[in-house]
């Protein structure tokens, strides 16, 4: 059998149309690859939104239910007393929808007030944070000039005048600070000032001076005329109290700083995933159990990032469970 002939034109054409087609395989692969790296990317951000709503939702529903808990009224009974969740600074833990689920309660008295606090406890809230001795009192007297209702300016302090000769855009309110958040317009209050002194501030507690029993150490240690160790030792004492579950020791020292009490509660609870992903939300809220009146609402953010808290040694820590009626 004798072989076709094939005309070596016919077979260069071939050759160019094989050529073309693997140049266009080429081609359409090139653009395929980041198209389909693009749906990968903007699927994964989709399930990531979903799953931040989801721990959003969970932290939420953990603010809800430590405001459940503190409503309770005490049980009659010491032992059970203790073990029901109180504004002590304790964080619980829960475990839901395959969330860790971390809650804490803390009265706001635990922190100084910018509106209310005495002048000696605010000096040394901007001394702790680096500020020169001389400059913590100007800023001090320009926080009261800037609540205060009148326009006379105390000395070493700032009224309007003042903020306009220094090109300041926002002028002194003459009212109470509604969010800590406002310290950054007083004048001599930098971003970097801010941001080392706004854990240890509150505008919410209404109290002249802090609650010792609730007040982390640091706040403490802003407390003038008390010995730092012994604050240290008594501090860590309590702490260990808490979380074992015995009741708090005697305060071996007092202070015309302390004060009980207060208006509100913060409530800071954060929500993560296996994945790391994680979401929070902090709530000051009042609770008044006596009157069964309905909770309410004074803040409801967004969390800032917090140290890790002592972990209160309760059921908590499995679904569904509760601290003891």
């Amino acid at each position: 059998m004798s072989t076709p002939f094939r005309s070596p034109d016919r077979q260069a054409q071939r050759g160019v149309a094989l050529l073309v087609v693997l140049g266009l395989v080429i081609f359409l692969s090139l653009i395929a690859l980041p198209f389909s790296e693009s749906q990968r990317l903007s699927t994964q951000m989709a399930a990531n939104a979903l799953t931040v709503a989801k721990l959003q939702a969970a932290a939420d529903a953990a603010v809800h239910r430590m405001l459940f808990e503190l409503a309770r009224p005490r049980a009659a009974d010491a032992t059970v007393a203790l073990a029901q969740w109180k504004a002590n600074g304790m964080t619980h833990e829960l475990t839901e929808n395959g969330f860790q689920i971390t809650v804490s309660a803390r009265n706001e008295a635990a922190k100084i007030d910018l509106n209310f606090a005495a002048e000696a406890l605010l000096k040394n809230v901007f001394t702790s944070a680096g500020v020169a001795e001389e400059d913590a009192v100007s800023i001090v007297a320009a926080i009261k000039d800037w609540t205060d209702a009148d326009n006379l300016k105390r000395p070493n302090g700032a009224e309007a005048d003042d903020y306009r000769a220094a090109g300041k855009k926002t002028m002194p309110s003459n009212d109470f600070f509604i969010a800590i958040e406002e310290l950054q317009n007083v004048m001599g209050v930098t971003p970097q000032i801010f941001s080392a002194v706004a854990p240890y501030l509150t505008v919410l507690s209404r109290s002249a001076g802090i609650d010792p029993l609730t007040a982390s150490t640091a706040v403490l240690g802003l407390v003038p005329g008390l010995d730092a160790s012994l604050v240290q030792s008594w501090a860590s004492e309590r702490d260990n109290a808490l979380q074992e579950g015995l009741p708090v020791p005697p305060i071996p020292f007092s202070s015309p700083y302390f004060a009980t009490g207060g208006l509100s509660t913060r409530i800071s609870a954060e929500a993560r995933s296996v994945d790391g992903l994680s979401a929070s939300r902090d709530a000051s809220i009042r609770v008044n159990v006596l009157t069964q009146i309905q909770p309410q609402f004074y803040l409801w953010q967004r969390g800032r990032e917090r140290p890790k808290a002592v972990v209160a040694p309760d059921a908590a820590t499995q679904p569904n469970s509760g601290a003891p009626r």
